[in-house]
């Protein structure tokens, strides 16, 4: 019996010596791979060998040196994936990609690799980040809304994905989806960041409207973040054609409309009134004396309007007689004595009618900082809006009416838009005063497009 004991505890020792020689060797064999492949520039496959090199060999400083080496420069590559993601506009991708880098980080950190951390990414995958789970939040909120549960629940897992504190999410515990939402508003509003306060507690209401005061916070934050813009007509261009104050309704309008609730026009009877009340009087002519009327009546901005020029272009109704052809069938006797139809022109003309009536307008808009007394954005822009109508008449057979004679053998082409000239009926154009509006309605979205932009 000692003697198999011996003996087993000589196996088991050679067993021992042969492993731990065998792992030396490894260890050497991963390193010298490595190093071949960080010479290729292999980075990512050579961190790899290196860090099984370590794994093996916990003690051995030229693995650690390489792993470390090679792994900052794989580090930094998917910093740079991130990055692109978030360029593209793909943010599911780019937050996934975060984690990877922060995953990768802390796996080297475990085993005493140390490597640089890119901090100045963290405050744009932040951004992603709220971005990226607002717009996740709104969608399940529509899907809960159309009762597509099973699409809302997968849609809410995106969110946990990436921000734990929304992990009791369930379209079934809907309070907490409201819950860490309200209180990142709160957040948002302590912050004085009202704009996405009002954002925040405007997806709450979406859902729950009753949810604690979110209407109250809403209709709070809207007001802080609100941007009271006053607009003038300065140096307006006098025509009698046109209704001079047709164009500021259009701009009113066209900030009633726009998707930016922040941006709220001053009514221009508000805003005389708002003038009126002051004890000294107030021409606004330019930037300065926009900027000084702008802190009395509480603006942020103050937005000049110049109307340089409405310029109105008519034609009366006038009739010309146009050539064409009209085809005609005629029976001919052939060369070899049968007699045969064919087909033949001859030159005719119709009367064609054509009236048209053109505006054409060009505004220049100044957005004062009321603040600064800066001008911040400024612009022209024009439009041109016409009406144009052509009518013809023929005493004849339409349908064997032509504009050439035929090519060849072929019959000539009758094009559709040609053609329909002959049932188009006579009506009045459009007026001078309603093609001015359409002038301005458009050039008001382009400043409102403009404004926009740069309030963003």
């Amino acid at each position: 019996m000692a003697v198999k004991l011996n003996f087993f505890i000589k196996w088991l020792c050679l067993v021992i010596f042969s492993i731990t020689f065998s792992s030396c060797d490894s260890s050497l064999q991963y390193i010298k791979l490595a190093d071949k492949l960080a010479l290729d520039g292999n980075y990512s496959d050579a961190a790899d060998n290196y860090y099984t090199a370590l794994i093996i060999k916990p003690q051995n400083i030229k693995a650690k040196q390489g792993l470390q080496k090679n792994a900052q420069l794989v580090l930094d590559g998917k910093f740079s994936a991130f990055a692109k993601y978030v360029v593209d506009g793909n943010s599911e991708q780019a937050l996934r990609q975060y984690s990877y880098c922060k995953d990768y980080f802390n796996n080297l950190k475990n085993i005493g690799v140390d490597l640089n951390w890119l901090a100045y990414f963290d405050p744009l995958y932040e951004e992603t980040k709220q971005e990226f789970i607002s717009k996740q939040y709104e969608l399940g909120l529509s899907q809960i809304n159309e009762n597509k549960f099973d699409k809302a629940e997968f849609t809410f897992a995106k969110i946990v994905e990436f921000d734990s504190s929304y992990k009791n999410v369930s379209v079934l515990r809907m309070q907490s989806v409201l819950e860490p939402l309200y209180n990142q508003g709160l957040k948002y509003v302590e912050a004085e960041n009202y704009k996405a306060a009002y954002k925040t507690f405007k997806q709450v209401s979406t859902f729950d409207a009753t949810f604690k005061n979110t209407l109250q916070m809403l209709k709070y934050a809207l007001e802080k973040a609100s941007l009271p813009i006053a607009a003038v007509l300065v140096g307006k261009e006098q025509n009698s054609n046109y209704n001079d104050l047709s164009f500021y309704q259009a701009l009113v309008a066209k900030f009633g409309n726009t998707k930016n609730p922040f941006l709220k026009i001053i009514d221009k009877n508000n805003l005389d009134k708002l003038l009126n009340q002051q004890a000294d009087s107030i021409t606004i002519t330019d930037a300065e004396t926009a900027a000084k009327a702008g802190k009395l009546i509480g603006a942020k901005y103050f937005l000049l309007i110049n109307v340089n020029e409405v310029k109105f272009d008519e034609l009366k109704p006038t009739t010309t007689d146009e050539p064409a052809y009209q085809s005609f069938s005629e029976r001919v006797v052939g060369a070899n004595g049968e007699s045969q139809s064919v087909i033949k022109f001859k030159k005719v003309t119709y009367a064609e009618t054509k009236k048209y009536r053109k505006v054409e307008a060009k505004v220049t808009y100044q957005l004062v900082s009321v603040q600064s007394g800066q001008i911040v954005s400024s612009e022209t822009f024009s439009s041109e809006q016409y009406d144009v109508h052509v009518f013809a008449r023929y005493n004849g057979n339409i349908d064997n009416l032509y504009p050439s004679l035929p090519a060849g053998n072929f019959m000539p082409d009758a094009p559709t838009e040609w053609k329909e000239k002959f049932f188009e009926l006579n009506r009045e154009l459009i007026a001078s005063q309603t093609l001015a509006d359409q002038a301005f309605a458009e050039i008001s979205q382009k400043i409102m497009d403009d404004i926009d932009l740069y309030i963003q």
